[in-house]
């Protein structure tokens, strides 16, 4: 089994635990907010716009009307026609295929919107998941911050009965009443941050669950295309046929002209056909050649490196979320089971009289610390599956 297969199955392994159609409600919800994005919406829309420019853009200048009058007022004299009328059309008319160019850099132009839609809705996906997760972590933290609220609260009991008996001093007992009150206001303090993080999930999805639902852990480091991989593309294409086009557009159109000349003394009326081709002295193209081609060597090089550094970038992904779901089993599995019958029995043993109350609030600390441990490990995944959704997709054409 290869290490990226590793990674897949251990993120199964993670996810048994929370109920099975919190995925189906958090993919409903995560196209609920791909649905509201206004930036994506205007995104889309402006892509008809791509659509028109592309059609048009291989098209040729419209053709020229044109209309002459000649020797007026001077018809009565011998050496002359007398006036004369022309009218005709004329049209430039390109030697090369920079029409088609133009068409083909049009077409890059709107891939770049598209690339943009796609790009945004990696975005969506990455930030959507960082809340709802941060909004997960807070209720879970809530829920362990309300056990220990509750287990102060059955020691302040057993201590209260002792001291009636004087089977313990009062700074025991006020160093529990302290401490319980303290435990009881962290959690009223993480039931606010539970609501704030819900608030900032409502800029995403306006129909969001009353309580907070778990963030699947799905993840696949296969047949991942790199955003920014894709993005270096497009530059390098659109570069290369800036280049070419530049070359093409320094080869000047040819004017082709047809009309009528009418000679209005005897009425004769003579066809003409005309062409003009401009010479190419001074080559003001040279200049937008040259820094076209710089265009393109930069963004053939930037396009190399990012294909490079994006394949080691995932791999590295791979290798820090492996990592995470390798600590995350081993809270799961042996230290949080640990802690828990460890707290079980020293509570057993304080109201029994066989450990101090220092001994127990030191156990119950390693019992909160190592969950909320597990809780910073878990949103650090998830964090870590953000990343890859927000510079990553599985298939550029099905986003």
């Amino acid at each position: 089994m290869s290490k990226k297969s590793q990674v897949i199955f251990a993120c199964g392994l993670v996810v048994i635990a929370p109920q099975l159609f919190a995925g189906t409600n958090y993919a409903q919800l995560q196209q609920q907010a791909i649905a509201n994005d206004s930036v994506l919406k205007s995104l889309q829309q402006s892509q008809q716009a791509y659509d028109v420019n592309q059609k048009y853009a291989g098209r040729m200048n419209n053709p020229t009307f044109n209309v002459e009058l000649d020797n007026l007022g001077n018809s009565k004299l011998k050496d002359l026609d007398g006036p004369t009328a022309f009218m005709g059309l004329s049209q430039e008319i390109p030697l090369n295929n920079k029409l088609a160019l133009r068409k083909q850099l049009a077409g890059l132009q709107g891939n770049n919107n598209q690339f943009e839609i796609t790009q945004r809705q990696a975005e969506l996906k990455a930030d959507f998941r960082i809340c709802m997760s941060n909004w997960y972590t807070a209720s879970q933290r809530a829920e362990i911050y309300a056990a220990e609220s509750k287990l102060s609260a059955r020691q302040a009991t057993v201590l209260n009965e002792k001291l009636k008996y004087g089977r313990v001093i009062p700074s025991d007992v006020q160093l529990n009443s302290a401490l319980s009150a303290e435990s009881k206001l962290r959690y009223q303090n993480e039931l606010k941050k539970v609501q704030f993080q819900k608030n900032l999930c409502s800029k995403f999805a306006f129909d969001l669950p009353a309580n907070a639902i778990d963030v699947p852990l799905t993840i696949n480091f296969t047949d991942k295309v790199s955003l920014s991989e894709q993005q270096a593309l497009l530059k390098k294409q659109q570069a290369k046929t800036q280049f070419e086009l530049a070359k093409k557009e320094a080869v000047p159109d040819i004017t082709l002209g047809v009309g009528v000349r009418n000679y209005q003394e005897t009425d004769d009326k003579v066809f003409l056909v005309s062409t003009s081709i401009p010479l190419s002295i001074f080559n003001r193209n040279n200049g937008n050649i040259a820094l076209a081609q710089a265009q393109q060597t930069n963004a053939e090089t930037r396009s190399d490196l990012i294909n490079r550094n994006s394949k080691i970038e995932l791999d590295n992904k791979s290798i820090e979320v492996s990592s995470l779901i390798d600590a995350i089993k081993q809270y799961d599995q042996s230290v949080l089971p640990a802690t828990k019958e460890s707290l079980r029995i020293a509570e057993m043993g304080y109201q029994a009289g066989k450990i101090s109350l220092l001994e127990f609030n030191s156990i119950k600390q390693v019992w909160l610390e190592k969950h909320l441990a597990r809780f910073d490990l878990w949103l650090a995944l998830q964090n870590q599956i953000a990343e890859v959704e927000r510079n990553y997709v599985t298939n550029l054409d099905q986003e």
